[in-house]
């Protein structure tokens, strides 16, 4: 539902423009944001980590395993936080994701990529399974809340988590030029004195933090991860800290961008978030698959 809002009236602490201003659409834009910055975070780092230009949060089953440790916590009625739920879903997939590379030794393979994607749908299909076997009348919420949404976000819990995910993207780039030789292979770290394990294990734990932050706060937003890194890498030098830098503006504007798309389109419908991302994103997939001479395969 819109409300004009009177810009003379927005710092009247009584007014109705106060309060939409300040609780409701502040708070959505900071999100909006937050989120895409994390995302594109958490792209960057898991295509050094893993060497491959499709890798991310989404495509990992990250997400979907987040998203699944949520929905546990909240049918099942325990007493943990949705970050917490978010958190050991993630742990699990993290260690299925661990298993797939050993499988494929090689990552760049698109069949390391796949497998995530069937994970993703894999834990996909269980939270829809639980949700009609202990809650069915809360199933349309639920398949809403999976495709990403900004719509129905606490206050004080959005700010919170807004302010740790700036903090995970700034060590990310405090950090970043260790995985400018990470990338080298592990006899050239050695010799730079960096430990490629522990530095992988760093920023695998600070993906996980950000990626459970983001789906507590607004379930699952596909792509973001492999658009914006894979885009920015267009127009700039593969030096992460620049990269990283150029992905997280770009995410969060993109991000935003797509949330506004989601809320007015079709007003008064609001879409999930996923379906303008998802969107752009299968077409990028497709033509990373058809074309075999994107700049970043050379």
């Amino acid at each position: 539902m819109f409300y004009g809002i009177d810009i003379k009236n927005i710092f009247l602490s009584n007014s109705m423009e106060h309060l939409i201003f300040f609780r409701i659409r502040l708070p959505r834009v900071i999100a909006s944001i937050a989120v895409g910055c994390g995302l594109a975070v958490v792209g960057c780092v898991l295509q050094s980590i893993f060497l491959n230009p499709l890798c991310d949060g989404y495509t990992l089953g990250i997400s979907s395993s987040a998203a699944l440790g949520v929905i546990l916590v909240t049918l099942l009625n325990l007493p943990f936080s949705k970050f917490f739920g978010s958190f050991i879903g993630i742990i699990f997939s993290l260690i299925l994701v661990l298993i797939l590379i050993k499988t494929f030794r090689k990552t760049i393979d698109v069949s390391f990529v796949l497998s995530g994607i069937m994970l993703n749908f894999f834990f996909s299909s269980v939270i829809i399974f639980l949700t009609v076997v202990f809650d069915p009348y809360r199933l349309h919420y639920i398949l809403l809340w999976l495709l990403g949404s900004f719509s129905s976000l606490e206050e004080i819990y959005t700010y919170v988590v807004c302010f740790l995910i700036f903090v995970g993207m700034i060590l990310a780039l405090v950090l970043s030029d260790k995985l400018d030789i990470i990338i080298l292979g592990r006899e050239k770290s050695f010799s730079l004195g960096v430990d490629e394990q522990k530095i992988k294990l760093f920023f695998l734990i600070l993906v996980i933090f950000i990626s459970a932050l983001c789906v507590s706060l607004v379930g699952v937003i596909s792509f973001v991860g492999i658009i914006v890194p894979n885009f920015v890498k267009l127009f700039v030098r593969l030096r992460h800290k620049i990269w990283i830098l150029y992905s997280t503006i770009v995410g969060g504007i993109f991000v935003l961008f797509c949330d506004s798309l989601a809320k007015n389109l079709f007003s008064p419908i609001e879409l999930p978030i996923s379906a303008i991302t998802g969107l752009v994103g299968s077409i990028f997939l497709t033509i990373y698959i058809v074309k075999k001479d994107l700049p970043w395969k050379s």
